[in-house]
């Protein structure tokens, strides 16, 4: 056995025997989630199923990610958009295989498409979507974006796609895009700014949330200072309750309470790197993606961690990856279908994959690396 698979084993005994107490245990004849199998048996017994589950899942690992045999039918959303610089299109959520592409318009003459082009958002049922689309003037400079949604047949074709379902967006370029599972209210970040030199440097404005409901048109907007991004915008069920991440932090915002800037959300698992999250449908967790850097810049470990939201509690390791090189290997997509028992994820040295009961199966595999990037390839933007 290698040292790199017994710190893999070392890490999920230690996090699951931190989870086993007298009172989780359960009579062993009593039907549980698989989820929390382990803890319906005596704790020896448990530890055997995590040792076995780890050393599978580790074994599968070391080829590259872990691809679900081909016998094993995946329940969970039927289809998923993908996006790239061609365009969108709609793909097998079993077999990462295309269906059909979406007719989006072009981009305007005397704009050109900004970078990453293409924001995705899905129901989680993988039949309806929502896309936002991004341009700059090459004259003025400013940016616009228009949203459009889409809903796809029983064969993964367009069965519908409406243009301009809200009015487009001027101003800088839009980060990240989310709908509630029910499709009546749609979020959205543009990125922040800085403007000035010297004492006259300021935030003008900063990165902005803003939260449109759809039946009425009504929105409502959040500001903050930060010059960067909001990412990883997610909906709980409730369709109040938004997961994001802003300043490497993981945060929700309860989008019914008051304020008018983002400092009135709360940071889940404070001190933590986070490159993307998402959070449950639920509410109760979160899904955080970090990198673990063991020496300088060079990463070690990437990983998928679960979160209570309540009071940022690490419930246990999902994933776990290490990479070796200059670049930093990092998560940047993971999302939850509308049950909460499925999951999309992809890093920039990850190929987009989903998350079906711990068992993970490849779909898309990145581009061939971007020398400018230090070998990272480029980013999928995916929904389902």
């Amino acid at each position: 056995m290698t040292s790199w698979l017994e710190d893999q084993l070392k890490d999920t005994l230690t996090a699951d025997a931190e989870r086993i107490r007298p009172e989780t245990l359960r009579p062993a004849a009593r039907a549980l989630p698989a989820r929390r199998l382990a803890l319906a048996v005596p704790l020896a017994a448990a530890l055997v199923v995590v040792v076995i589950g780890a050393v599978a899942a580790m074994v599968a690992g070391t080829g590259g990610a872990p691809t679900a045999p081909a016998t094993h039918a995946l329940t969970g959303p039927r289809f998923l958009l993908m996006a790239s610089a061609d365009g969108v299109t709609v793909h097998d959520a079993g077999t990462g295989k295309v269906t059909s592409r979406l007719g989006l318009p072009p981009t305007p003459e005397g704009s050109f498409q900004e970078p990453g082009g293409y924001l995705l958002a899905g129901a989680g049922d993988g039949e309806t979507f929502y896309i936002a689309q991004s341009v700059q003037s090459r004259e003025t400079q400013v940016s616009s974006t228009r949203f459009h949604r889409a809903r796809v047949d029983g064969q993964g074709r367009p069965a519908e796609l409406v243009h301009d379902v809200i009015p487009k967006v001027l101003g800088t370029t839009a980060s990240s895009l989310a709908v509630t599972g029910d499709g009546t209210r749609l979020s959205y970040s543009l990125d922040g700014e800085v403007c000035g030199k010297g004492k006259t440097l300021r935030f003008c404005p900063g990165a902005q949330l803003t939260v449109v409901d759809l039946p009425t048109g009504t929105t409502r907007t959040w500001t903050t200072n930060v010059a960067g991004q909001i990412e990883s915008l997610s909906w709980a069920a409730d369709r109040r309750t938004l997961g994001l991440v802003v300043g490497s932090e993981a945060r929700v915002l309860d989008t019914a309470a008051s304020g008018t800037t983002l400092a009135a959300s709360r940071v889940v698992a404070p001190g933590q790197e986070v490159t993307a999250s998402t959070i449950n449908p639920d509410g109760r967790s979160m899904l955080i993606g970090h990198s673990r850097l063991s020496d300088g810049r060079r990463p070690h470990r990437y990983t998928v961690d679960e979160y209570s939201v309540t009071d940022g509690r690490k419930i246990r390791t999902l994933l776990s990856r290490d990479h070796e090189g200059e670049s930093i290997a990092r998560w940047n997509l993971i999302r939850y279908d509308g049950t909460g028992r499925h999951l999309l994820l992809a890093g920039n040295f990850h190929p987009l994959s989903r998350v079906d009961e711990g068992r993970v199966t490849s779909l898309v595999h990145p581009g061939s690396p971007d020398p400018e990037l230090l070998g990272s390839r480029p980013v999928i933007e995916a929904a389902w």
